[in-house]
């Protein structure tokens, strides 16, 4: 069953994400990542992450598309403290080739493909991650903003993280 009780606080919001250097290819998609933050023991059913890409024309009113990228089943339960790391690759590709950041301590890996052909590159500068409750309401929303190549190259990591304030 469903929580459907209204909560003064926040279920679960967006901690930071990942967006995969340029150049990389569809075999490294499990690089690039979102990590969802859970605040409060829950069932987070028919939560999801979704991808909004401004298309920037001004020929059309509302110029964005968007695509559902990960959805949590029914039911979903989760507890206060859980970090979620929902990956753009596949299981698959992880179970065959896992990367180091796969076995990241403390956090519970999910996947965006399900085959491994269904795997790609998702986030691109200016995209906005929206965490969305079961009833369409944007629980959180960050824009995904990596560091520039040049400060890559020099040793920082290429990630978006949420800005204080």
């Amino acid at each position: 069953m469903a929580d459907f009780k209204p909560v003064v606080a926040n279920k679960a919001r967006i901690l930071s994400i990942k967006a995969a250097p340029a150049g990389t290819g569809v075999d490294a998609s499990n690089l690039e990542w979102v990590e969802i933050a859970v605040d409060l023991d829950t069932d987070l059913a028919n939560w999801r992450v979704q991808r909004v890409h401004p298309l920037w024309k001004a020929e059309i009113a509302k110029p964005i598309e968007w695509a559902w990228v990960y959805t949590w089943g029914s039911p979903a339960f989760v507890q206060a403290g859980e970090i979620y790391r929902v990956h753009s690759g596949s299981r698959i590709r992880a179970a065959m080739h896992p990367l180091a950041d796969d076995l990241t301590p403390g956090r519970k890996h999910v996947y965006a493909a399900g085959p491994l052909n269904g795997a790609r590159l998702i986030w691109e500068r200016g995209d906005y991650v929206r965490l969305v409750d079961a009833f369409g309401t944007v629980i959180d929303e960050v824009i995904v903003w990596p560091e520039e190549v040049a400060a890559s190259a020099a040793g920082t990591p290429s990630s978006g993280a949420r800005a204080s304030g």
